[in-house]
């Protein structure tokens, strides 16, 4: 089993941390994209049977791809690391991490923890330089089809 650790960080950064039996961590910027955002369209298009996608989360400089390959329940995902500033067209790529699971519980997963980002910031003292970088309607959408589509 994948475990998933999606963190808002103060002004602007998060941190993903993924593992199983290695773990793997990296920073996102907020400053190209929001890419909560943009993990949400990638999520809903999964959920609406789009047979892959793609997401790029930007660090500062360089980033990653992540790849979502739909194989019947399953998903395979590919993280891969790239040199390149944002505004530069990545010319290549290295295999970080990948992994294969069920593809509801990879919507589980990526859903608990917008969930929990979404609860933590109701306190001032987590989402003081944190609440501008969440996208809560955006959420809220997902929130109902995650929900149908993981029958909670």
């Amino acid at each position: 089993m994948i475990d998933l650790l999606l963190t808002l960080q103060p002004h602007g950064w998060s941190s993903c941390l993924i593992g199983k039996n290695k773990r793997y961590e990296f920073l996102v910027t907020h400053v190209f994209s929001n890419p909560y955002s943009d993990l949400i369209q990638v999520l809903s298009e999964l959920i609406n049977g789009q047979q892959s996608a793609t997401l790029l989360w930007y660090d500062e400089p360089g980033g990653h791809r992540i790849e979502f390959m739909v194989r019947q329940e399953n998903v395979l995902v590919s993280i891969d690391e790239f040199p390149q500033l944002c505004y530069e067209e990545p010319k290549s790529y290295q295999l970080v991490f990948e992994f294969e699971m069920e593809l509801k519980q990879l919507i589980a997963l990526f859903y608990f923890q917008l969930q929990k980002t979404e609860f933590l910031l109701r306190y001032n003292s987590f989402s003081e330089n944190r609440a501008e970088y969440f996208p809560y309607q955006e959420f809220c959408t997902f929130k109902r089809i995650a929900k149908t589509f993981l029958e909670l």
